[in-house]
């Protein structure tokens, strides 16, 4: 049986020191059918030359380069990576991320053996800016399948994103075509918010064993946008409720709400001690 073509898209504003790592990440995966989308969201002239270096160091056909007209925001950059990909596979990776070496293979292993599914997740190992491992993030907890309602419910429930970040998820392109692509209009919140519309059409499958590294560092989104974490995951409750994925009386928002604002008060605090 032919190997399905997946696409990972690595979007980037301004070339970090740590964009050559996730690269490599990628072109050594163990499952080699993929193809490489890098999408510069930046209209200066410095960062096209500092990702044309940094390919250059890795010539391989199955890298492909997107440089954007003006400077795009986080998710317009996004949303251009992952309309130039070809794959029935999709997976977003932040420049600052790391994939496991066999994360591909065991996520596409998991997709074509589970045709419910929609989209495979797993635990991610959470690095400083210096690569030092500090702890493993497992939101869901053992591996199998999940329902896709019922993930909806326990994500909105939890206050946070226990679906797992870019570097944790692969989608299929089939279910993003019934759904759309990422939500302009939630700033932060962006990767749950679509993570959840998948959920509407189909099931989960997560991985307890890791299947990325996710960098925390100063400079990084987790950092930059968190004061507008609450009022996003709020209104991703709500579109849900208004779907009818999920029932939201009033207290349940109001708790959804509070557990929202104390669980990114205290993520905010650890990234600041370890990062």
């Amino acid at each position: 049986m032919d190997s399905p073509l997946v696409s990972v898209c690595i979007p980037v504003h301004n070339v970090t020191r740590y964009l050559a790592q996730a690269i490599r990440s990628v072109l050594d995966q163990s499952y080699a059918n993929i193809e490489l989308v890098i999408a510069n969201g930046a209209s200066q002239v410095e960062p096209r030359h500092q990702i044309g270096e940094i390919v250059n160091q890795n010539t391989d056909s199955r890298i492909q380069i997107i440089h954007n007209p003006g400077t795009f925001s986080m998710v317009e950059n996004w949303n251009s990576a992952v309309a130039k990909a070809r794959g029935a596979y999709l997976k977003l990776l932040c420049a600052d991320d790391v994939l496991m070496p066999d994360c591909l293979q065991r996520q596409v292993g998991a997709m074509r053996e589970f045709p419910n599914i929609v989209l495979a997740s797993g635990a991610r190992v959470i690095i400083n800016r210096a690569g030092k491992r500090l702890f493993i993030r497992n939101g869901l907890g053992s591996t199998g399948v999940y329902s896709g309602k019922e993930s909806i419910r326990r994500c909105l429930f939890s206050g946070t994103n226990i679906i797992g970040d870019p570097v944790n998820v692969l989608w299929r392109r089939s279910a993003m075509e019934r759904v759309g692509s990422f939500d302009p209009e939630i700033l932060y919140c962006t990767d749950v918010e679509f993570w959840l519309r998948l959920l509407g059409v189909g099931d989960l499958y997560f991985d307890e064993r890791p299947v990325g590294f996710y960098r925390i560092h100063p400079k990084a989104a987790a950092k930059s946008l968190a004061k507008i974490t609450v009022a996003d995951f709020v209104r991703t409750a709500q579109r849900q409720a208004a779907s009818g994925s999920v029932t939201l009386p009033p207290w349940r928002l109001k708790l959804i709400r509070l557990k929202s604002q104390w669980k990114n008060r205290f993520r905010q605090a650890i990234y600041n001690w370890l990062g």
